[in-house]
């Protein structure tokens, strides 16, 4: 029984002797954080520690947004005790790991920023891009209070290629106004164009059912001037066309309503009069064409805009002024 209480005795003493200071004793010591997360660009001791009247003025550089990083225990003993705090609790033989809170910059983003300032900077409808950041990770992250839309400037596009190269910036960020994000890529400039359905005879008017609607890389098109869908509808065949043939200027054009030699009918409409009366076509037209008419009656020439099939209207218009827009309908 001596022996045992020996024994009990001397196992008390060794855990009273390793065991650490009383809560009275440390109670006023700030304990060492394992690991942070801040927003600002600076880390105060009061971000790395846990305690009472800890100074919060910055010690040290955060991290940039994003990223991670790992502050020695033994260095922020250092900064504390020049602050006044002799010792600390916590791992101080270990290090603080410190993350910066960030707002990511979705890919999704940077493609809807750059195919607007790519459809600004030139003709192209519908552009598909492919881009990589040059400076940075896939990933681009910026301060969390950066909310804005990303900005593209310095868009330079080489017309033959297509590859393009351009820099990237959000407004508030001044991560990516120290260093904005620099990006290259490659454009494909797609079209929508309009694709025969069935076979088409001379002069049939075509309707949406005759086609259908393709994507097709201009450069594809090898210079043919296609036409876009929605102005296909209501064209003519200036010719036979076969099924599936791309509908392009030369194959369609606007449907005669009056050709060459046709009596038309001749509407004359002046301060709330209407006077019809028959006229000979000197030339064929379509729909608001400008053609001369001849009055069979007086052999005079008039110049009259086709209204419909076989009929004409004669502008209000002096004859110099139509012979104007009939020499910019020519040229249209």
């Amino acid at each position: 029984m001596i022996k045992q209480a020996i024994f009990y005795g001397s196992v008390l003493t060794i855990l009273l002797a390793s065991a650490p200071p009383s809560r009275g004793e440390n109670a006023s010591l700030p304990i060492l954080r394992s690991a942070i997360v801040v927003s600002g660009e600076t880390i105060s001791l009061s971000d790395l520690m846990q305690g009472d009247n800890i100074p919060n003025n910055g010690v040290y550089a955060s991290p940039a947004p994003g990223q991670t990083g790992v502050i020695k225990a033994s260095r922020i003993a250092e900064i504390a005790k020049k602050a006044g705090i002799p010792s600390i609790l916590g791992d101080v033989a270990g290090s603080v790991t410190v993350t910066r809170k960030s707002r990511i910059i979705a890919p999704e983003e940077i493609e809807t920023a750059l195919k607007q300032s790519i459809r600004e900077k030139g003709d192209f409808q519908q552009p598909q891009i492919s881009f990589a950041p040059v400076n940075a990770q896939q990933d681009v992250f910026v301060e969390e209070e950066a909310t804005a839309q990303p900005v593209i400037s310095n868009l330079k596009i080489d017309p033959a290629s297509l590859r393009f190269t351009a820099s990237l910036s959000v407004p508030g960020s001044k991560v990516l106004t120290k260093a904005p994000l620099m990006l290259e890529g490659q454009i494909i400039d797609l079209v929508d164009v309009a694709i025969a359905n069935r076979a088409l005879a001379k002069s049939d008017i075509i309707s949406a059912n005759d086609i259908r609607v393709e994507k097709r890389e201009r450069k594809a098109l090898n210079g043919v001037n296609a036409i876009k869908p929605a102005l296909v509808i209501g064209q003519a065949a200036r010719d036979s066309i076969i099924t599936g043939a791309l509908l392009s200027d030369d194959l369609v054009s606007k449907p005669m309503l009056v050709d060459k030699g046709m009596a038309v009918s001749v509407t004359y409409s002046v301060a709330g009069l209407k006077l019809t009366l028959r006229g000979k076509a000197n030339e064929g037209g379509a729909m608001g064409d400008l053609i001369s008419v001849l009055n069979p009656q007086s052999k005079k020439v008039i110049f009259a805009t086709v209204v419909g099939p076989g009929s004409v209207a004669v502008l209000t218009s002096s004859n110099a002024d139509m012979a104007q827009r009939q020499t910019t309908s020519t040229v249209q």
